[in-house]
C-alpha cells in the first residue's frame, strides 16, 4: 500500500476479495453491523471500490504526521487507535475498532491535513481503504462537493477537541493549565510588550474547568506560575509572559 507506514504482510488480491463477515454465511458489507445504516446500494459502491490490505497483530495502517487521503474500514479482526503523548515516550489508547467501523477521518478535511492519530491492529484484521473523494462520492452523488465541505467543517474541529482531551489524558495538573493559558492566548490573546494579554476574561473557575482540576489545586498552579514569571494579572486579565516556556512544560510533561 503505497504511502502508508509499515510493511503489511498480505497476498496480492483483487479490489475486492471476499472476507468472512461477522452474520454467518454473509460475505458482503450487509454483514457489518455499523455499515447497515448504508443503503444497500451505497454498501454494494462501497464494497466495489474498497481496496483490502491485510495486517498482522501490532503492524502500523499509518502513522500521525502521514498524508491522510484515504478512509479505511475495519472488515475482520480489531483495529486501534491512539495519539502519542506530548513527550513522545507513550501512546494514549483511544479506542479498539471492531468489524465495520471506518477510521482515517482527517482525509475528509479539505485541502489535505496529515493524519493526527496511529492506527494499528491490535488483533490481525483485515481493512478496506477508499479515497476521500470516492467515499463522498459513494454516500452524496452529485451532491458530493456540496457535503464535503460540511463534512469538513465540522471533522477538522472534531479532530481538535479529541486530540485535546486524549492529551489531557497523559498530562498531570501542572501541564493541562498550562495547555488550558496556552489555548486561550491562541484564541483570545493579544500580543505586545508584555506578553500575550487574554482579552476575555477568563475566571479561575473556568480555569479549573478547562484543566479537570479542582478549583484550590489549580489556583495553587497559578500562584507558582505567577511566582516564576510566566503569567500575570493586569487588570483583572491574565497576561502570559513566558509563552514560550509554558509551551515547553507542555512537551515535557
Amino acid at each position: 500500500m503505497a504511502g502508508l507506514s509499515g510493511k503489511p504482510r498480505h497476498k496480492s488480491s483483487a479490489p475486492w476479495r471476499q472476507v468472512a463477515a461477522p452474520l454467518a454465511g454473509d460475505r458482503s458489507l450487509r454483514g457489518l453491523a455499523a455499515l447497515k445504516r448504508l443503503k444497500p446500494e451505497q454498501r454494494e459502491a462501497l464494497q466495489r471500490r474498497l481496496e483490502v490490505r491485510e495486517y498482522r497483530r501490532a503492524e502500523l495502517i499509518y502513522q500521525p504526521g502521514q498524508e491522510a487521503r484515504s478512509l479505511y474500514v475495519v472488515l475482520a479482526g480489531v483495529a486501534r487507535l491512539s495519539i502519542p503523548s506530548p513527550n513522545g515516550r507513550r501512546r494514549v489508547l483511544l479506542n479498539l475498532l471492531p468489524a465495520g467501523e471506518i477510521f482515517g477521518h482527517s482525509a475528509l478535511v479539505e485541502g489535505g491535513h496529515p493524519h493526527v492519530f496511529e492506527a494499528a491492529a491490535y488483533t490481525d484484521v483485515c481493512v478496506g481503504r477508499i479515497g476521500a473523494d470516492d467515499f463522498l462520492e459513494v454516500l452524496a452523488g452529485e451532491r458530493a462537493r456540496e457535503v464535503g465541505e460540511v463534512i469538513s467543517f465540522v471533522t477538522e474541529r472534531w479532530i481538535t477537541l479529541v486530540i485535546r482531551l486524549a492529551r489531557f489524558l497523559a498530562q498531570d495538573l501542572r501541564a493541562r493549565v498550562a495547555s488550558s493559558l496556552i489555548e486561550a492566548a491562541r484564541g483570545f490573546g493579544v500580543q505586545d510588550a508584555r506578553g500575550h494579554v487574554l482579552s476575555l476574561r477568563i475566571t479561575q473557575d473556568a480555569l479549573a474547568d478547562l484543566s479537570a482540576g479542582s478549583l484550590r489545586k489549580v489556583n495553587a498552579v497559578l500562584r507558582r506560575f505567577e511566582a516564576e514569571g510566566l503569567i500575570g494579572k493586569e487588570e483583572g486579565r491574565i497576561v502570559l509572559r513566558q509563552l514560550g516556556t509554558l509551551e515547553e512544560l507542555v512537551l515535557a510533561s
